[in-house]
């Protein structure tokens, strides 16, 4: 006697799509809000983790899903374990509308005399980035900055020196501008007094 062979269940496609999705998406969102959390900027990160800027990015995007060994580098310098990244209670703050001087992130490491301040409502699909700059006299970006997008800026007080791709570009008070940031560049006050500039990215992760 043939033995009837239980009927299995196909698993729609579509279903597991959206599941792959949803994870992916929650990942990229939750590690998008540790690291404003930490005050670090991607390129930051990126060099503590032992990842490239663009993994980071791509990853924050939900571009890509990262591998387990990869997830655990990057949670190692957040410092959060993965059983409480994948915990239910997670707890994800709601963007807001008013985003209160006191709420704004100081990203870290960006250079000695430098402050940037994020404008970010905490909602991981952000497309505008937006900096509070301030340059103490004498002062730079640490290092050679290359991130994809692009960052249009005002100078709203004193000076600023901006060598984009190897040119300089001498600002000063009033003056705007706009920069490829897939471009190094790098910005220094050469003046005695303290330099002021908004600026505007994207995309929104810096």
């Amino acid at each position: 006697m043939a033995i009837k062979q239980p009927h299995i269940r196909e698993r729609n496609s579509s279903n597991v799509d959206s599941l792959n999705a949803t994870i992916t998406e929650d990942i990229g969102s939750k590690i998008h809000q540790l690291r404003l959390a930490k005050g670090y900027s991607q390129r930051k990160l990126a060099s503590l983790a032992g990842l490239t800027n663009t993994a980071i990015s791509a990853i924050e995007r939900n571009k890509v899903s990262p591998a387990v060994n990869t997830l655990g580098a990057i949670l190692k310098v957040l410092e959060c374990d993965l059983q409480t990244f994948f915990s239910s209670d997670w707890d994800s703050t709601q963007s807001t509308v008013v985003v209160k001087a006191d709420d704004l992130i100081e990203l870290k490491d960006v250079g000695r005399g430098v402050s940037l301040k994020m404008v970010h409502n905490n909602c991981p699909s952000l497309n505008l980035g937006f900096l509070i700059e301030e340059y103490q006299p004498n002062s730079s970006t640490e290092e050679r900055i290359i991130h994809e997008g692009e960052e249009i800026g005002t100078v709203i007080s004193g000076e600023i020196v901006i060598r984009h791709n190897g040119v300089l570009y001498h600002l000063k008070s009033g003056d705007s501008y706009v920069i490829d940031t897939s471009l190094p560049h790098t910005f220094m006050n050469p003046s005695e007094g303290i330099t002021r500039i908004i600026s505007a990215h994207t995309p929104a992760t810096y």
